[in-house]
């Protein structure tokens, strides 16, 4: 496990990268836009977290590449909505074990149904 650094900050965010390997980087975009809701204007809040690094892989025997993949989580909403945007947000981080032991990131269906608590 490594603690990331910060190397970068720009208008809509800052990214993090591993000082051992550059490529292995996780980044965080917030942006905000006005939506309206029954007629009200009201601030929408939009964040990303973009995990990417280049993963080595044996393509076929002795032959290896490089495979860039990414990890990302986008959650958008009203500031009015933060709270169920937070329970949303935990419901989904403790689920994520057992669909990756249902091998569901690797183009398989999940076993067990995604659970949202009640409101």
């Amino acid at each position: 496990m490594a603690t990331l650094q910060l190397i970068r900050q720009d208008s809509t965010g800052v990214t993090y990268a591993n000082p051992a390997k550059p490529d292995q980087t996780v980044r965080f975009r917030n942006t905000t836009s006005q939506k309206t809701l029954n007629g009200v204007s009201v601030p929408n809040y939009r964040t990303e977290l973009i995990y990417n690094e280049q993963n080595s892989i044996e393509v076929a025997t002795d032959v290896y590449a490089a495979d860039a993949i990414s990890v990302r989580l986008s959650v958008s909403g009203a500031s009015m909505s933060a709270t169920q945007l937070g329970v949303l947000i935990l419901s989904l981080a403790a689920q994520l074990s057992a669909w990756n032991t249902q091998h569901v990131f690797a183009g398989f269906p999940p076993t067990s149904a995604p659970v949202i608590p009640a409101a």
